[in-house]
């Protein structure tokens, strides 16, 4: 195996499972209206309700999509050796489904009162 699928298969198993751990307190309603973890947009911080309800569901959406970037990471390191010199610049480029995400809580933000 070429040193550089490794690294980013490896690197976007690494992110997935990193972000799962950080989205499990927010799904859980751990963790309180703050300016520095979850998901902040400006109707998170107006009633309360809307810091849990947003954070839940921009949880959600994290940990879906970053079940998508295990695979791909994971995909990265069994795929053939030709066809992964072609891929690379698309698996190190993954991590930017995270936009995914992000646009999707926002819209869903933008619905609550």
């Amino acid at each position: 195996m070429d040193h550089e699928s490794l690294m980013f298969g490896l690197t976007n198993v690494f992110v997935g499972i990193l972000v799962i751990a950080l989205c499990l307190p927010l799904l859980k309603n751990k963790i309180g209206m703050n300016y520095f973890y979850g998901v902040r947009f400006r109707k998170s911080f107006k009633p309360d309700e809307n810091w849990y309800k947003i954070n839940r569901f921009g949880a959600r959406r994290m940990i879906i999509w970053s079940v998508v970037i295990i695979i791909i990471g994971m995909l990265s390191l069994i795929i053939p050796v030709g066809a992964r010199k072609s891929l690379h610049p698309l698996l190190a480029r993954s991590p930017l489904i995270f936009i995914i995400p992000t646009i999707e809580s926002w819209l869903f933000a933008k619905r609550l009162w």
